[in-house]
């Protein structure tokens, strides 16, 4: 015998919620990023909250969160009488898709060659700023003013630069790409996921915003573990890594889930 809806639902979202620091401008960049991503595509700020509520995000919150994304070139509005539509702008598109992969694919490539970069001495104060940028290039600080990437990335500029094979990755190099937070952090991932997998085996009709509600939830969830590190192969992680176990887990969820169309979000959005 199936669950009531309503009550699968609730129960569901409050597994997947396990880790209640929630951004909403976060969430609200997940959303789009997994329903909004064609040219032209847009979200009504009613379909907004009706996704976001289950999840205890207040109007003020959102309105607030909205505020700042629109201020950061992440979105743009567009009013229709009294109703907001939102939709990501050029460069918020760019910026989703170039992430998407990291995030869906089943499999990501791992080079085979890795490029070992000595970047020139710099002051004290802007060491700090530089390994922040080569972070967010997919560069791994491996020790102060070394770096490590794939051969075919960007290069630090005007830095020492060796490419070859890597023969051994240390432990303490594994500690310091996944750090006990980040382990623990995926630990308590698959633990979600697998509460929330059996949930599924049981699985009642469900409308299209409550599924999308529970896809933002898992993307989240999902997106927030994979980014608190770099994209590297599973042998340059300590011991008892769970990162491909939570990949294949989480998108066999979004699969059995399936992605609600936006037009019949907001037909759905638009009633009572």
């Amino acid at each position: 015998m199936r669950e009531d809806p309503k009550t699968w639902f609730a129960e569901s979202v409050e597994v997947l919620t396990y880790n209640r620091n929630q951004r909403v401008w976060s969430i609200i960049v997940t959303i789009f990023g997994d329903l909004a991503q064609r040219p032209g595509d847009r979200i009504s700020g009613a379909v907004l909250s009706r996704l976001t509520e289950p999840m205890g995000i207040k109007p003020e919150a959102m309105r607030v969160a909205l505020h700042r994304l629109r201020g950061d070139g992440w979105i743009q509005s567009e009013r229709e009488g009294r109703a907001s539509h939102y939709s990501l702008t050029e460069s918020g598109l760019a910026q989703s898709r170039a992430a998407s992969p990291r995030i869906y694919q089943r499999s990501l490539d791992t080079p085979e060659a890795w490029q070992l970069s000595v970047a020139p001495p710099a002051r004290q104060g802007g060491k700090g700023a530089r390994d922040k940028a080569m972070r967010r290039k997919g560069v791994l600080p491996v020790a102060p003013g070394v770096f490590l990437t794939s051969a075919q990335a960007e290069t630090v500029p005007d830095s020492l630069t060796m490419v070859g094979i890597v023969d051994h990755v240390p432990d303490w190099l594994r500690h310091k790409i996944a750090p006990a937070p980040v382990m623990l952090a995926y630990e308590d991932l698959e633990i979600a996921l697998d509460r929330f997998a059996a949930k599924c085996e049981a699985m009642p009709p469900l409308g299209p915003l409550q599924i999308a509600t529970l896809r933002t939830i898992l993307v989240h969830v999902w997106r927030k573990a994979l980014f608190s590190h770099a994209d590297l192969p599973p042998h340059f992680f300590p011991e008892g890594w769970k990162g491909p176990a939570c990949r294949s887990k989480a998108l066999d969820l979004l699969d059995r889930l399936g992605r609600p169309e936006l037009a019949v979000l907001e037909q759905a959005g638009a009633s009572p």
